[in-house]
Protein backbone atom coordinates (compact mmCIF):
# COMPACT_ATOMS: atom_id res chain seq x y z
CA UNK A 1 0.00 0.00 0.00
CA UNK A 2 2.52 2.54 0.92
CA UNK A 3 4.52 1.72 -1.91
CA UNK A 4 1.44 2.03 -4.48
CA UNK A 5 0.89 5.86 -2.39
CA UNK A 6 4.45 7.23 -2.95
CA UNK A 7 3.82 5.84 -6.70
CA UNK A 8 0.69 8.34 -6.85
CA UNK A 9 2.03 10.84 -5.32
CA UNK A 10 5.20 10.62 -7.53
CA UNK A 11 3.15 10.15 -11.08
CA UNK A 12 2.62 14.08 -11.55
CA UNK A 13 5.97 15.04 -11.14
CA UNK A 14 6.89 12.44 -13.84
CA UNK A 15 4.63 13.52 -16.33
CA UNK A 16 5.78 16.83 -15.92
CA UNK A 17 9.63 16.25 -16.35
CA UNK A 18 8.35 14.04 -19.84
CA UNK A 19 6.54 17.14 -20.65
CA UNK A 20 9.39 19.51 -20.24
CA UNK A 21 11.68 17.01 -22.08
CA UNK A 22 9.37 17.37 -24.83
CA UNK A 23 8.62 20.92 -25.11
CA UNK A 24 12.10 22.05 -24.41
CA UNK A 25 14.81 19.18 -25.79
CA UNK A 26 17.37 21.90 -26.99
CA UNK A 27 17.67 23.31 -23.69
CA UNK A 28 18.26 19.82 -22.08
CA UNK A 29 21.07 19.62 -24.84
CA UNK A 30 22.64 22.62 -23.61
CA UNK A 31 22.50 21.68 -19.91
CA UNK A 32 23.85 18.54 -20.83
CA UNK A 33 27.30 20.53 -22.91
CA UNK A 34 27.75 22.49 -20.00
CA UNK A 35 27.83 19.55 -17.99
CA UNK A 36 30.86 17.97 -20.14
CA UNK A 37 28.38 15.22 -21.00
CA UNK A 38 27.95 14.32 -24.93
CA UNK A 39 24.45 15.94 -26.40
CA UNK A 40 21.73 13.37 -26.66
CA UNK A 41 20.34 12.72 -30.02
CA UNK A 42 17.70 15.63 -29.40
CA UNK A 43 19.81 18.04 -30.95
CA UNK A 44 20.44 16.07 -34.22
CA UNK A 45 18.20 18.90 -36.01
CA UNK A 46 20.55 21.77 -34.65
CA UNK A 47 23.87 19.89 -36.03
CA UNK A 48 21.79 19.25 -39.55
CA UNK A 49 21.49 23.14 -39.75
CA UNK A 50 24.95 23.73 -38.77
CA UNK A 51 26.36 21.35 -41.84
CA UNK A 52 23.75 22.69 -44.25
CA UNK A 53 25.30 25.80 -43.70
CA UNK A 54 29.14 24.95 -43.78
CA UNK A 55 27.81 23.12 -47.15
CA UNK A 56 26.28 26.28 -47.97
CA UNK A 57 30.01 28.04 -47.81
CA UNK A 58 31.98 29.40 -50.74
CA UNK A 59 35.34 27.66 -50.26
CA UNK A 60 36.72 30.41 -52.90
CA UNK A 61 35.01 33.06 -51.08
CA UNK A 62 36.90 35.60 -48.81
CA UNK A 63 36.48 34.74 -45.17
CA UNK A 64 35.19 38.22 -43.38
CA UNK A 65 36.82 39.68 -40.65
CA UNK A 66 39.81 37.14 -41.39
CA UNK A 67 42.99 38.15 -39.96
CA UNK A 68 46.29 38.19 -41.86
CA UNK A 69 47.31 35.44 -41.10
CA UNK A 70 44.10 33.97 -41.84
CA UNK A 71 43.75 35.61 -45.33
CA UNK A 72 47.16 34.08 -46.47
CA UNK A 73 46.06 30.67 -45.01
CA UNK A 74 42.88 31.24 -47.09
CA UNK A 75 45.17 31.81 -50.51
CA UNK A 76 47.33 28.83 -50.00
CA UNK A 77 44.66 26.87 -49.09
CA UNK A 78 42.35 27.83 -52.36
CA UNK A 79 45.63 27.36 -54.40
CA UNK A 80 46.21 23.98 -53.15
CA UNK A 81 42.28 23.39 -54.27
CA UNK A 82 42.28 24.67 -57.65
CA UNK A 83 41.76 21.42 -59.08
CA UNK A 84 42.49 20.38 -62.92
CA UNK A 85 40.16 22.08 -65.17
CA UNK A 86 40.71 25.43 -66.50
CA UNK A 87 37.40 27.00 -65.07
CA UNK A 88 38.37 25.67 -61.61
CA UNK A 89 42.43 27.18 -62.01
CA UNK A 90 40.96 30.24 -63.12
CA UNK A 91 38.61 30.44 -59.95
CA UNK A 92 41.44 29.71 -57.77
CA UNK A 93 43.30 32.19 -59.17
CA UNK A 94 40.32 34.95 -58.59
CA UNK A 95 39.86 33.99 -54.84
CA UNK A 96 43.48 34.68 -54.57
CA UNK A 97 43.67 37.99 -56.10
CA UNK A 98 40.44 38.62 -54.03
CA UNK A 99 42.46 37.94 -50.60
CA UNK A 100 45.41 39.47 -51.46
CA UNK A 101 43.79 42.50 -52.01
CA UNK A 102 42.02 42.26 -48.58
CA UNK A 103 45.13 41.60 -47.02
CA UNK A 104 46.47 45.27 -48.55
CA UNK A 105 43.60 47.25 -47.29
CA UNK A 106 43.90 45.85 -43.50
CA UNK A 107 44.87 48.14 -41.06
CA UNK A 108 48.46 48.17 -39.88
CA UNK A 109 49.92 46.01 -42.49
CA UNK A 110 53.53 45.80 -42.36
CA UNK A 111 55.79 46.57 -45.41
CA UNK A 112 56.91 42.89 -45.64
CA UNK A 113 53.10 41.28 -45.51
CA UNK A 114 52.28 43.63 -48.55
CA UNK A 115 55.11 42.78 -50.28
CA UNK A 116 54.19 39.72 -49.54
CA UNK A 117 50.50 39.72 -50.43
CA UNK A 118 51.23 41.61 -53.83
CA UNK A 119 53.56 38.81 -55.49
CA UNK A 120 50.44 36.82 -54.34
CA UNK A 121 48.28 38.90 -56.68
CA UNK A 122 50.45 39.83 -59.41
CA UNK A 123 51.27 36.05 -59.67
CA UNK A 124 47.27 35.40 -60.02
CA UNK A 125 46.61 38.32 -62.13
CA UNK A 126 49.29 37.46 -64.76
CA UNK A 127 47.61 34.11 -65.04
CA UNK A 128 44.26 35.41 -65.48
CA UNK A 129 45.11 38.00 -67.89
CA UNK A 130 45.33 35.28 -70.63
CA UNK A 131 41.51 34.52 -70.01
CA UNK A 132 40.04 37.33 -68.30
CA UNK A 133 38.69 40.88 -69.78
CA UNK A 134 38.16 42.38 -66.24
CA UNK A 135 41.55 40.42 -65.21
CA UNK A 136 43.67 41.94 -67.57
CA UNK A 137 42.34 45.60 -66.74
CA UNK A 138 42.82 44.72 -63.07
CA UNK A 139 46.58 44.05 -63.58
CA UNK A 140 46.98 47.45 -65.64
CA UNK A 141 45.12 49.41 -62.97
CA UNK A 142 47.38 47.77 -60.56
CA UNK A 143 50.44 48.43 -62.14
CA UNK A 144 49.33 51.69 -63.08
CA UNK A 145 49.02 52.48 -58.85
CA UNK A 146 52.39 50.84 -58.45
CA UNK A 147 54.41 53.14 -60.16
CA UNK A 148 52.75 56.10 -58.69
CA UNK A 149 53.55 54.82 -55.57
CA UNK A 150 55.04 57.01 -53.18
CA UNK A 151 57.29 54.39 -51.71
CA UNK A 152 60.19 53.48 -54.17
CA UNK A 153 59.99 49.74 -53.61
CA UNK A 154 56.58 49.75 -54.32
CA UNK A 155 57.31 51.71 -57.88
CA UNK A 156 60.22 49.88 -58.60
CA UNK A 157 57.85 46.07 -58.65
CA UNK A 158 55.19 48.24 -60.54
CA UNK A 159 57.86 49.24 -63.34
CA UNK A 160 59.38 45.75 -63.51
CA UNK A 161 56.24 44.29 -63.52
CA UNK A 162 55.12 46.34 -65.98
CA UNK A 163 58.51 45.78 -68.38
CA UNK A 164 57.95 41.66 -67.95
CA UNK A 165 54.54 42.50 -69.49
CA UNK A 166 55.59 44.15 -72.27
CA UNK A 167 58.70 41.59 -72.79
CA UNK A 168 56.37 39.02 -73.43
CA UNK A 169 55.27 40.75 -76.61
CA UNK A 170 59.04 41.51 -77.88
CA UNK A 171 59.00 38.58 -80.51
CA UNK A 172 56.35 40.68 -82.24
CA UNK A 173 58.33 43.74 -82.11
CA UNK A 174 60.52 45.72 -84.23
CA UNK A 175 64.07 45.49 -84.20
CA UNK A 176 64.32 49.28 -82.84
CA UNK A 177 61.41 48.99 -80.44
CA UNK A 178 63.73 45.02 -79.45
CA UNK A 179 66.89 47.22 -78.58
CA UNK A 180 64.54 50.54 -76.61
CA UNK A 181 63.77 47.40 -74.28
CA UNK A 182 67.04 46.30 -73.41
CA UNK A 183 68.19 49.49 -72.99
CA UNK A 184 65.15 49.64 -69.83
CA UNK A 185 66.20 46.30 -68.62
CA UNK A 186 69.78 47.23 -68.47
CA UNK A 187 69.32 50.65 -66.77
CA UNK A 188 66.20 49.22 -64.33
CA UNK A 189 69.23 46.68 -63.18
CA UNK A 190 71.79 48.90 -63.68
CA UNK A 191 73.02 49.26 -59.54
CA UNK A 192 72.19 45.86 -57.25
CA UNK A 193 72.63 42.86 -57.01
CA UNK A 194 72.23 40.43 -59.95
CA UNK A 195 69.14 38.07 -57.71
CA UNK A 196 66.83 35.68 -59.10
CA UNK A 197 64.26 37.93 -59.84
CA UNK A 198 66.82 39.49 -62.13
CA UNK A 199 67.58 36.73 -63.79
CA UNK A 200 63.87 36.01 -64.51
CA UNK A 201 63.07 39.11 -66.05
CA UNK A 202 66.43 39.34 -68.43
CA UNK A 203 65.46 35.74 -69.31
CA UNK A 204 62.20 36.26 -70.38
CA UNK A 205 63.22 38.67 -72.67
CA UNK A 206 65.87 37.06 -73.93
CA UNK A 207 63.79 34.16 -74.60
CA UNK A 208 60.77 36.36 -76.50
CA UNK A 209 63.76 38.02 -78.46
CA UNK A 210 65.00 34.36 -79.60
CA UNK A 211 61.70 33.33 -80.81
CA UNK A 212 62.06 36.13 -83.36
CA UNK A 213 64.52 36.94 -86.05
CA UNK A 214 66.68 39.31 -83.48
CA UNK A 215 69.16 36.27 -83.17
CA UNK A 216 71.78 39.02 -81.96
CA UNK A 217 70.16 41.08 -79.98
CA UNK A 218 69.40 37.57 -77.75
CA UNK A 219 72.92 36.21 -78.72
CA UNK A 220 74.24 39.27 -76.98
CA UNK A 221 71.63 39.72 -74.22
CA UNK A 222 72.03 36.03 -73.37
CA UNK A 223 75.96 36.92 -73.04
CA UNK A 224 75.34 40.11 -70.56
CA UNK A 225 73.55 37.88 -68.43
CA UNK A 226 75.94 35.32 -68.12
CA UNK A 227 78.85 38.05 -67.21
CA UNK A 228 76.02 39.58 -65.15
CA UNK A 229 75.67 36.59 -63.08
CA UNK A 230 79.08 35.14 -62.56
CA UNK A 231 79.89 37.96 -60.15
CA UNK A 232 76.50 37.30 -58.43
CA UNK A 233 76.31 35.96 -54.71
CA UNK A 234 74.14 33.54 -55.29
CA UNK A 235 75.96 30.10 -56.24
CA UNK A 236 72.98 29.10 -57.99
CA UNK A 237 73.65 31.88 -60.34
CA UNK A 238 77.25 31.57 -60.74
CA UNK A 239 77.01 27.86 -61.83
CA UNK A 240 74.71 28.81 -64.46
CA UNK A 241 76.87 31.70 -66.12
CA UNK A 242 78.48 29.17 -68.78
CA UNK A 243 74.81 28.05 -69.45
CA UNK A 244 73.83 31.37 -70.45
CA UNK A 245 76.76 31.99 -72.94
CA UNK A 246 75.86 28.03 -74.52
CA UNK A 247 72.58 29.60 -75.00
CA UNK A 248 73.88 32.58 -77.22
CA UNK A 249 75.89 29.79 -78.80
CA UNK A 250 72.45 27.97 -79.45
CA UNK A 251 70.82 30.88 -80.63
CA UNK A 252 73.65 31.79 -83.12
CA UNK A 253 73.73 28.15 -84.76
CA UNK A 254 70.84 28.14 -87.80
CA UNK A 255 73.05 28.34 -90.66
CA UNK A 256 76.49 27.15 -88.94
CA UNK A 257 77.93 24.25 -88.25
CA UNK A 258 76.79 22.93 -84.97
CA UNK A 259 80.14 20.83 -83.05
CA UNK A 260 79.37 17.46 -81.15
CA UNK A 261 81.64 15.62 -79.13
CA UNK A 262 80.60 12.84 -76.66
CA UNK A 263 80.35 9.22 -75.69
CA UNK A 264 78.03 7.01 -76.59
CA UNK A 265 76.05 5.30 -73.97
CA UNK A 266 78.02 1.94 -74.72
CA UNK A 267 81.36 3.83 -73.32
CA UNK A 268 82.86 4.62 -77.10
CA UNK A 269 84.45 7.81 -78.41
CA UNK A 270 81.49 9.40 -80.43
CA UNK A 271 82.44 10.06 -84.07
CA UNK A 272 80.63 13.19 -85.20
CA UNK A 273 82.35 13.16 -88.90
CA UNK A 274 80.87 9.91 -89.57
CA UNK A 275 77.19 11.55 -90.18
CA UNK A 276 78.32 14.16 -92.81
CA UNK A 277 76.49 13.97 -95.86
CA UNK A 278 73.05 13.14 -93.94
CA UNK A 279 70.28 15.13 -92.41
CA UNK A 280 70.63 14.67 -88.95
CA UNK A 281 68.08 15.15 -86.10
CA UNK A 282 70.26 15.73 -83.15
CA UNK A 283 67.60 15.15 -80.07
CA UNK A 284 68.33 16.44 -76.39
CA UNK A 285 65.91 14.35 -74.48
CA UNK A 286 65.72 12.42 -70.95
CA UNK A 287 63.85 9.21 -70.05
CA UNK A 288 61.49 11.52 -67.59
CA UNK A 289 60.35 13.90 -69.88
CA UNK A 290 56.57 13.40 -71.41
CA UNK A 291 57.01 15.78 -74.28
CA UNK A 292 60.19 13.72 -75.26
CA UNK A 293 58.31 10.59 -74.63
CA UNK A 294 55.65 11.82 -76.99
CA UNK A 295 57.53 12.62 -79.23
CA UNK A 296 59.09 9.40 -80.22
CA UNK A 297 56.76 7.87 -82.38
CA UNK A 298 56.71 10.64 -84.94
CA UNK A 299 61.05 10.66 -85.11
CA UNK A 300 60.09 6.56 -85.29
CA UNK A 301 57.72 7.06 -88.37
CA UNK A 302 60.32 9.38 -90.17
CA UNK A 303 63.45 7.36 -89.80
CA UNK A 304 61.25 4.53 -91.29
CA UNK A 305 60.20 6.57 -93.89
CA UNK A 306 63.48 8.91 -94.38
CA UNK A 307 66.14 6.25 -93.36
CA UNK A 308 66.95 5.40 -96.60
CA UNK A 309 67.11 8.78 -98.33
CA UNK A 310 70.15 9.53 -95.69
CA UNK A 311 68.09 10.87 -92.17
CA UNK A 312 69.39 9.70 -88.83
CA UNK A 313 68.74 10.29 -85.59
CA UNK A 314 71.15 11.33 -82.57
CA UNK A 315 70.04 11.41 -79.39
CA UNK A 316 71.78 13.39 -76.55
CA UNK A 317 70.48 11.85 -73.28
CA UNK A 318 69.82 14.35 -69.72
CA UNK A 319 68.98 11.18 -67.35
CA UNK A 320 70.57 11.08 -64.11
CA UNK A 321 71.43 7.42 -64.44
CA UNK A 322 72.96 5.49 -67.82
CA UNK A 323 70.12 2.13 -66.46
CA UNK A 324 67.59 4.89 -66.71
CA UNK A 325 68.11 6.15 -70.45
CA UNK A 326 69.10 1.86 -70.98
CA UNK A 327 66.00 1.17 -69.84
CA UNK A 328 64.04 3.13 -71.99
CA UNK A 329 65.94 2.79 -75.18
CA UNK A 330 65.84 -0.86 -74.62
CA UNK A 331 61.91 -1.29 -73.95
CA UNK A 332 61.16 1.08 -76.77
CA UNK A 333 63.35 -0.38 -79.43
CA UNK A 334 65.46 2.66 -80.14
CA UNK A 335 67.86 2.13 -82.85
CA UNK A 336 69.70 5.41 -82.56
CA UNK A 337 72.83 6.11 -80.91
CA UNK A 338 72.57 7.79 -77.91
CA UNK A 339 75.30 10.18 -75.83
CA UNK A 340 75.77 9.97 -72.15
CA UNK A 341 78.84 10.99 -70.17
CA UNK A 342 80.94 8.70 -68.64
CA UNK A 343 81.35 11.01 -65.90
CA UNK A 344 78.74 10.73 -63.05
CA UNK A 345 79.15 14.62 -62.27
CA UNK A 346 78.25 15.04 -66.38
CA UNK A 347 74.67 14.36 -66.15
CA UNK A 348 71.32 15.32 -66.32
CA UNK A 349 71.95 18.93 -66.77
CA UNK A 350 75.43 19.14 -66.65
CA UNK A 351 76.10 17.10 -69.97
CA UNK A 352 78.65 18.74 -71.28
CA UNK A 353 76.76 19.69 -74.57
CA UNK A 354 73.92 21.03 -73.10
CA UNK A 355 75.90 23.30 -71.11
CA UNK A 356 78.14 24.10 -74.42
CA UNK A 357 74.49 24.69 -76.38
CA UNK A 358 72.51 25.88 -72.96
CA UNK A 359 70.03 23.99 -73.03
CA UNK A 360 67.48 24.73 -69.98
CA UNK A 361 64.78 22.78 -71.49
CA UNK A 362 63.79 19.81 -73.31
CA UNK A 363 62.50 17.88 -75.68
CA UNK A 364 64.97 20.09 -77.66
CA UNK A 365 65.27 19.02 -81.27
CA UNK A 366 68.07 20.10 -83.77
CA UNK A 367 67.74 19.39 -86.89
CA UNK A 368 71.53 19.41 -89.12
CA UNK A 369 71.81 19.19 -93.01
CA UNK A 370 74.41 17.14 -95.24
CA UNK A 371 76.95 19.49 -94.80
CA UNK A 372 76.62 19.69 -90.58
CA UNK A 373 74.89 23.08 -90.52
CA UNK A 374 72.07 23.69 -88.52
CA UNK A 375 68.57 24.23 -90.37
CA UNK A 376 66.25 24.37 -87.35
CA UNK A 377 65.99 24.61 -84.00
CA UNK A 378 62.33 23.22 -83.29
CA UNK A 379 62.01 19.85 -85.38
CA UNK A 380 59.61 18.53 -84.12
CA UNK A 381 56.13 17.00 -85.28
CA UNK A 382 54.57 18.60 -88.40
CA UNK A 383 57.68 20.85 -88.79
CA UNK A 384 60.15 17.90 -88.47
CA UNK A 385 57.79 16.34 -91.05
CA UNK A 386 58.26 19.34 -93.82
CA UNK A 387 61.49 19.52 -93.24
CA UNK A 388 62.35 16.10 -94.34
CA UNK A 389 60.30 16.38 -97.27
CA UNK A 390 61.86 19.89 -98.05
CA UNK A 391 65.14 18.29 -97.98
CA UNK A 392 64.94 14.88 -99.22
CA UNK A 393 61.85 14.47 -101.31
CA UNK A 394 59.19 12.27 -100.86
CA UNK A 395 59.13 9.57 -98.09
CA UNK A 396 60.04 6.10 -99.67
CA UNK A 397 56.86 3.71 -99.63
CA UNK A 398 57.05 1.54 -96.32
CA UNK A 399 55.74 -1.74 -97.15
CA UNK A 400 52.63 -2.89 -95.46
CA UNK A 401 53.41 -5.74 -93.09
CA UNK A 402 50.99 -9.17 -92.97
CA UNK A 403 49.46 -8.50 -89.74
CA UNK A 404 48.52 -5.06 -90.57
CA UNK A 405 47.27 -6.14 -94.26
CA UNK A 406 45.21 -8.98 -92.94
CA UNK A 407 43.54 -6.14 -89.92
CA UNK A 408 42.40 -4.13 -93.27
CA UNK A 409 40.92 -7.00 -95.22
CA UNK A 410 38.99 -8.46 -92.10
CA UNK A 411 38.10 -4.64 -91.49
Amino acid sequence: MAIHSVARRCLPVLCLAMLMLIVFPAGLAGAQEKAGEEPSAVAKPDQEDEEEKAAEVDPFAVPEGATEEELFAFIQRVKSKRGRTLESVVQAAKAAVAGADAIRELDGVSLESERRALTEQLAALNFLRRYDAPSRQALESLLKSLKEDDRPEFQRIGLIEDFKARAATAADASEVEQSKMIAELQELYSEGEFDREAYSVFNSLAGALARSEAVELAASLYEDMSARMSESSDDSLRERASKMLGAARRVRLPGNVMEIKGTTTEGEPFDWSSYRGKVVLVDFWASWCGPCRAEIPNMKRNLELYGEKGFAILGVNLDRTLEACQKYVENEELTWTNLMSDKEGERGWDNPLATYYGISAIPTAILVDQEGKVVSLKARGRELDRLLEEMLGEPTPVEETEDAATEEEGS
